[in-house]
């Protein structure tokens, strides 16, 4: 298996914005990932306007994807997310159920995993012209794209977790068994909590001592993690431990408590994380302008919410080697895991979905 690091989550790499990527910009994300010694999964916010623009880059890689080893394909956020967190307007909308199908069939020309809010609704709520959210699922994966479960909404995280286990239920009857089936977006982030997972302000700090010390003296083995944690976190750890899904975290520091990311790490084991990075270094973002705080590495958006990290891979790389002594961790987190959660999926044949209406077939 290649050794090298693999961000999965990422936005951005030198100049080049992601979501606003075109194929005549392939080659030099290419030669900047080999020369940084990773290779690259550019993640798309996918607006409805650009859709065409990201088939045909897509497209573009598939045709010269032997010159373009660095590039590993594609994920995309969007357009079925809570509208809490740092999600650009662009990547909210309602697909009809041709859109759809436009989306899923990318998953032919290199999309390995979309983003999806799994409490948007329940698996038969009808999308679209009889197109059902499990309906949704089931064309991404007759199409080779993966289900990332992610931003979730905030308003009933009982109902938020109920679906949740739903929708793990079905990938798992249908396409696994097996954690690298269904992946997550970034754990603890634009998800509901019962417990505060980072100090990013001096007088948020103030009180991290006395805020962070319960979930930190609690025994996770043992505790009740949905009153602990939240019933959305609760679920998603509890599926990882059982091999269910494998869950994104940052280790940046800024996303997530280092704390917090050390208990994580103890409590699921490196083989059931995946680490991401989040991050972009220029400062705009699916055409929003972005902005640092003094003190912090974070792009934040006009209105204050975070938008995505700065911390580059060797930021990632510190961090962990301060959490544990394994020095193989990282490559667990970063390299084996991550490949493993690209790796391909083989499917059923699905009555209904991926047919002559909606075009299934597997990706070549």
């Amino acid at each position: 298996m290649n050794a090298r690091p693999v961000l999965v989550h990422t936005h951005g790499i030198g100049a080049i914005d992601y979501s606003s990527m075109t194929p005549d910009q392939l080659g030099i994300a290419n030669g900047l990932a080999e020369k940084g010694g990773f290779d690259v999964v550019p993640g798309i916010f996918l607006g409805r306007e650009h859709l065409s623009a990201v088939t045909d880059l897509m497209c573009a890689w598939h045709e010269n994807r032997a010159s373009l080893p660095a590039v590993l394909g594609f994920s995309v956020e969007g357009p079925l997310l809570g509208r809490t967190g740092g999600v650009p307007p662009r990547g909210i909308w309602s697909p009809t159920a041709q859109e759809w199908e436009r989306i899923a069939v990318m998953g032919r020309y290199g999309l390995r995993y979309i983003v999806m809010g799994p409490d948007m609704g329940e698996l038969d709520d009808e999308l679209d012209d009889g197109l059902t959210y499990r309906d949704v699922i089931d064309l991404c994966y007759v199409n080779g794209v993966k289900i990332a479960l992610g931003h979730f909404q905030h308003h009933a995280p009982e109902l938020s977790a109920e679906r949740t286990r739903a929708v793990i239920a079905h990938v798992q009857d249908r396409y696994g068994p097996g954690p690298d089936v269904l992946l997550t977006d970034h754990l603890y982030n634009d998800m509901p909590r019962n417990f505060r997972h980072v100090w990013r302000t001096a007088e948020e700090r103030a009180r991290r001592a006395e805020q962070i010390a319960p979930v930190l003296a609690a025994d996770w083995e043992t505790a009740d993690l949905d009153r602990l944690l939240g019933p959305v976190p609760a679920t998603l750890l509890r599926a990882a431990r059982e091999g269910s899904l494998l869950p994104f975290l940052n280790f940046d520091g800024d996303h997530v408590d280092l704390e917090i990311c050390r208990r994580t790490l103890e409590h699921l084991g490196p083989e059931r994380l995946i680490g991401i990075t989040d991050d972009i270094a220029v400062p705009f973002l699916a055409g929003e302008e972005l902005h640092h705080r003094e003190g912090s590495g974070l792009w934040y958006r006009s209105d204050g919410i975070v938008a995505a990290g700065s911390g580059e891979l060797a930021t990632q790389r510190r961090n962990l080697r301060s959490l544990t002594a394994d020095p193989s961790v990282f490559d667990h987190v970063f390299g084996r895991n991550a490949r493993r959660g690209l790796s391909p999926v083989r499917v059923p044949a699905v009555a209904g979905v991926g047919g002559a209406g909606y075009g299934g077939r597997g990706r070549d």
